[in-house]
């Protein structure tokens, strides 16, 4: 049943029940008994309709009620009739008010459900979380939109006064102290903090809660809300951030443009200028302010500079152009000194027509004078310079008369290409050059290939055997040295070590591999070209060679003689113990074969010959130390120079059996020993010669080594080779007199070797190399030179 059938069906049963107490009032007696049933038309008009309803519904029962009376009692009223009349009209009036009140008070509480509904949504749909506290501050109503930004629920935090649970640690001390304040002296609560959020994240919160007076309890009350303001809190703690970097920037630009040596300006396009640096008062000894407020700058200017400078200025600037300008500019002290001002347009904005000139002015006093003196000096050069080309032709055709003609032999070879080379070993730490190219074969064979000859003159082809420079040039010899590789090395090295000069004998392969002994000089010149001069040593080299196989005959015969001299010393020396001794040895014999021997006799005898052979080995040690005692006086000898006079010395015998020397001694440092520098020599040439002839019949590479350094306080001497080495049962019988391996050798070399050595405070030493071949060394006593003597 809907509501308006329902409504229908109340009305007409009102009315209904409405005519039916009339009707019966009417006809009967009135009692007014029956008339209290006008109060159930009431209530039923009253759950049927509305206050109007209810009003007319009241009005009409009474007018019922008066017209029943007028009816019954028209002819006859009574008092009592009418009073009783009177009070059921009263009681109609006053049902009909308690329903109509009634009525109005639904109206009112459905209106004010209404309203609680829509307030419940309003703030529910609002985006902030809001909320209604007590007036102790405690939390009485919080919305939804506090369970979407914290994700708990808003009933559970209220019961719980759970609340602060979602501010940060750090800001609850603020917010107690804050929020008590506000509620103590009833004032806003205007706060930042920060609350967590339902992704468990922190977000700045704006707190703002207002106190207001509540009509229904009569109570101060307050109400607010949280608004996030993290994008505002975050972008204003950026701005604070880019403010103070910007402060920085400006404390920065102002120190940097007072720091530089130069005037700093800034100008409009109308020349006015609205920025000196600091340097301007140091210059001008002017107050910039006081200029920028007057404009005069241009009184600083020399009065013979200041026209041209502003037309140039007013030039530059009517057309946006970059100004450039020297002048001079009156200084603190009141002199004037040559200036360069720079100043460059920049628009004030991208796109703008506007701009500003930025530059700076720069003191180049001195380069104006430097400048001035310079043309004065190209005036004189330039008359010098003349004067020397002329002379230099002269000198350049009396050089090429000299390369070309002269009979003195000349080439250059450009060692250029691999400087770059060996400037990249050096800075890699490479120390030894020629150990590194021994090491490195490659690139011992790519640096050799780097040097080229490049000028050969017609004196050095004749010496070679070829017609002309031409021919020598265009047939050049990929051997032309007998050491070719080694004279190439040694060139590297003037480099490598910063020497500019060599010199020494080597033997050029001319042409049909005739051999040309020659002493060479080579100068190292500018640009990696090295200049190299020869001189024939041909007819000296054959006279050197004839005077060595005299002094090779005579030495000889000195020691034939020397050996034969010493030999009848001794021989008459030992002759009488040597007879005593046979006599007395025969004695014995005899004695002994007479039978039963008297041991005592026998005792006897072998005391006398006992006595017989000490004075036979007194005789020989007296003999030696005579030998001994006639050694040279001693003195200091620079053994890496004595080193080298034996490789020159052994050069020629070296090369005629094919063996090589090298000698290797530390750079720049003199080892100084104590000694006698025959002797000394003496024992680098036997031991040289006798490695030399242990490789003669070897096959394969026979090369000797001398090496020489520092050990503690002495000095080690090693000379190796890289023949098969000593036999193992021959070591220990090396320095044994007169023992030799060699077939026409005596066995004293070694032996004198080794006595020489002794007596200079060393010991002679060999062993075999693991590698092959054997070293024989010795270390001697550094001497130390003071004043000119030498002293251990």
């Amino acid at each position: 049943m809907n509501e308006r059938l329902k409504r229908s069906l109340l009305l007409g049963a009102a009315v209904l029940l409405a005519g039916s107490v009339f009707a019966t009032a009417s006809l009967a007696r009135y009692d007014f008994a029956i008339s209290i049933l006008y109060l159930a038309v009431l209530v039923i008009v009253s759950a049927g309709g509305g206050k109007t309803a209810v009003k007319w519904a009241a009005l009409s029962c009474g007018a019922l009620v008066i017209s029943a009376w007028v009816i019954v009692h028209y002819p006859s009223p009574t008092f009592m009739s009418a009073l009783q009349c009177l009070f059921v009209c009263v009681a109609i009036g006053v049902t009909a008010a308690l329903l109509v009140s009634r009525k109005q008070f639904e109206a009112t509480k459905r209106d004010l459900e209404r309203s609680r509904s829509e307030v419940e949504l309003f703030a529910n749909s609002v985006p902030f979380v809001l909320w209604r506290s007590n007036p102790q501050g405690e939390i009485e109503y919080l919305n939804e939109s506090w369970t979407t930004v914290t994700g708990l629920d808003r009933w559970s935090v209220l019961e719980g006064q759970r609340y602060n649970d979602v501010v940060h640690p750090d800001d609850i001390p603020a917010l107690n102290e804050t929020v008590s304040a506000a509620v103590a002296s009833r004032t806003v609560t205007d706060l930042k903090v920060r609350v967590r959020q339902a992704d468990g994240s922190y977000r700045w919160m704006q707190i703002y809660d207002n106190p207001a007076f509540s009509p229904l309890t009569g109570l101060v009350e307050r109400f607010g809300g949280l608004s996030d303001v993290h994008n505002e809190v975050i972008a204003q703690e950026e701005l604070i951030r880019v403010r103070a970097e910007l402060e920085d920037s400006r404390r920065e630009l102002i120190n940097f443009t007072n720091s530089v040596p130069q005037i700093l300006f800034r100008a409009n396009r109308k020349a006015q200028v609205d920025f000196y640096n600091q340097r301007f008062t140091e210059v001008t000894g002017r107050d910039l302010h006081a200029v920028m407020a007057k404009q005069d700058w241009i009184e600083d200017f020399h009065p013979d500079d200041r026209p041209d400078y502003m037309a140039n200025l007013e030039r530059s600037f009517a057309a946006g152009e970059e100004l450039n300008a020297t002048f001079r500019l009156r200084h603190a002290d009141g002199s004037y000194r040559w200036m360069s001002l720079l100043g460059r347009p920049v628009p004030i904005a991208e796109g703008s027509d506007d701009i500003r000139y930025y530059g700076g002015v720069t003191d180049i006093h001195e380069q104006v004078t430097a400048h001035q003196k310079v043309r004065e000096l190209n005036e004189t050069l330039e008359r010098r310079v003349t004067e020397r080309t002329a002379e230099l032709m002269r000198t350049e055709t009396r050089y090429a008369g000299l390369f070309h003609v002269s009979n003195m032999t000349f080439a250059e070879t450009d060692f250029s290409a691999a400087y770059e080379f060996l400037d990249e070993l050096k800075s890699n730490g490479v120390v030894d050059l020629r150990e590194f190219l021994a090491s490195h074969p490659k690139e011992r064979e790519r640096t050799l290939s780097l040097v080229h000859t490049t000028r050969v003159n017609e004196a050095l082809a004749r010496l070679m055997g070829y017609a002309s420079a031409t021919e020598l040039i265009a047939h050049w010899p990929t051997r032309n040295t007998e050491d070719g590789e080694e004279m190439l090395l040694r060139q590297l090295e003037m480099y490598y070590y910063k020497t500019d000069h060599m010199d020494g004998r080597t033997a050029l392969l001319g042409k049909s591999g005739q051999r040309i002994p020659v002493y060479f000089n080579v100068s190292r010149l500018a640009e990696g070209v090295y200049l190299s001069s020869f001189v024939d040593l041909s007819e000296q080299e054959r006279i050197e060679g004839l005077r060595r196989a005299t002094q090779a005959e005579l030495a000889r015969a000195n020691r034939v003689a020397t050996v034969g001299a010493l030999s009848a010393s001794i021989a008459h020396e030992l002759n009488q113990p040597i007879t005593a001794l046979l006599v007395e040895a025969q004695a014995g014999l005899r004695y002994i074969g007479r039978g039963d021997p008297d041991l005592d006799v026998l005792g006897r005898l072998l005391q006398r010959i006992d006595k017989t052979a000490q004075r036979a080995a007194g005789i020989v040690q007296r003999t030696r130390a005579n030998i001994v005692a006639g050694r040279r006086a001693v003195k200091a000898i620079d053994i890496c120079r004595l080193a080298e006079e034996t490789h020159d010395l052994l050069e020629h015998d070296l090369k005629r059996s094919g063996v090589g020397l090298s000698i290797r001694c530390p750079q720049d440092s003199s080892l100084m020993v104590d000694g006698d520098p025959v002797e000394l020599q003496q024992v680098f040439v036997n031991l040289v010669s006798n490695a030399a002839d242990a490789m003669r019949d070897q096959p394969g590479p026979r090369h000797i080594s001398i090496a020489i350094g520092c050990r503690d306080e002495a000095v080690r001497v090693s000379v190796s080779d890289t023949g098969p080495g000593i036999p193992e049962e021959h070591v220990e019988r090396l320095f044994e007199p007169f023992f030799t391996t060699k077939p026409t050798g005596i066995g004293m070399g070694l032996q004198i070797c080794r006595t020489a050595i002794e007596g200079m405070g060393g010991q002679l030493v060999v062993a075999n190399l693991p590698e092959g071949g054997a070293s024989f060394a010795f270390d001697l006593p550094v001497a130390f030179v003071e004043e000119g003597h030498a002293r251990r």
